[in-house]
């Protein structure tokens, strides 16, 4: 057995630990090892000993003219031991402080996590936040993170459309040279990865065929590289990008059908077509 797995397992078992003897007391107590800085610094209620995440995209201020962004956080560290196993929440806010959107627990990435708003936004002010979990524990929330959502600008390419699935897939690659390329991050790539795919959808759509997003695993998060085709009286799975998440290559789009079983969800707003 590795050192950094004994690590990973130790620590695991201190987090948990410190949990089960918080189920009487909101604030649990901190290893006898740890100094009084250390110890005050949970004293907010959170049962979890983690930083916060450190909030990426959008931005502080940023203005988003799309409906659906991809939210990322850089990974929250635990404040003793080595590294666990920690999943995410994200929320959203209205600018007054309404809830609107607030995401089941999302797996993390190996050093930023990412969530897609499963619904679209309202045009307007809003703010953002997340925090680390494991299992009913909870870290500290990091700090709110506001940005607008504006009016997206008309992005469909211009007709005319091919009709042939993988010359749609090939029309819309070359529509976007700057989406796909090599050496972005992992959350760079799934935002550009949605991108394109919801293009193939309106480009779908406008041609005369049933596109929609397909929720993974029957919802609420949509699958970046895969779609659902309703054809024939049944709902087909496509493969649109094998392994879009390796960054080192080059995005290809295709278009590979692996049979029923796909979740249907319509494109909210798809762009009107310009042929």
């Amino acid at each position: 057995m590795s050192r950094r797995f004994i690590g990973a397992a130790g620590a695991a078992f201190a987090l948990a630990f410190a949990a089960a003897c918080s189920s009487n007391d909101p604030a649990p107590l901190a290893p006898a090892t740890t100094s009084p800085a250390e110890s005050g610094a949970l004293s907010d209620g959170t049962s979890l000993k983690v930083t916060p995440p450190a909030p990426i995209a959008p931005a502080s201020g940023a203005e988003v003219d799309d409906a659906e962004p991809v939210f990322s956080v850089g990974n929250a560290a635990p404040r003793f031991g080595a590294p666990v196993a920690l999943e995410y929440r994200f929320e959203i806010q209205t600018e007054g402080g309404e809830l609107v959107r607030n995401s089941f627990k999302v797996s993390p990435g190996q050093e930023a996590t990412s969530w897609e708003v499963p619904s679209p936004l309202e045009m307007g002010n809003y703010k953002w936040r997340a925090r680390a979990e494991m299992g009913t524990n909870y870290g500290p929330w990091s700090d709110f993170v506001p940005f607008t959502i504006t009016a997206p600008p008309s992005i469909l390419p211009p007709g005319p459309y091919p009709t042939e699935p993988l010359a749609i897939a090939h029309f819309v690659q070359n529509a976007y040279p700057e989406y796909g390329r090599p050496g972005v991050s992992v959350s760079r790539r799934k935002g550009d990865m949605a991108f394109l795919r919801d293009r193939m959808i309106e480009v779908g759509l406008c041609v005369g065929l049933q596109w929609g997003r397909n929720l993974k695993r029957g919802g609420p998060e949509h699958s970046f590289d895969f779609l659902a085709w309703r054809t024939g009286g049944r709902t087909l799975g496509v493969d649109i990008a094998g392994s879009y998440d390796d960054t080192k290559r080059q995005l290809r789009l295709g278009f590979h059908v692996h049979g029923p079983g796909a979740f249907f969800d319509p494109l909210p707003n798809p762009e009107a077509c310009r042929n």
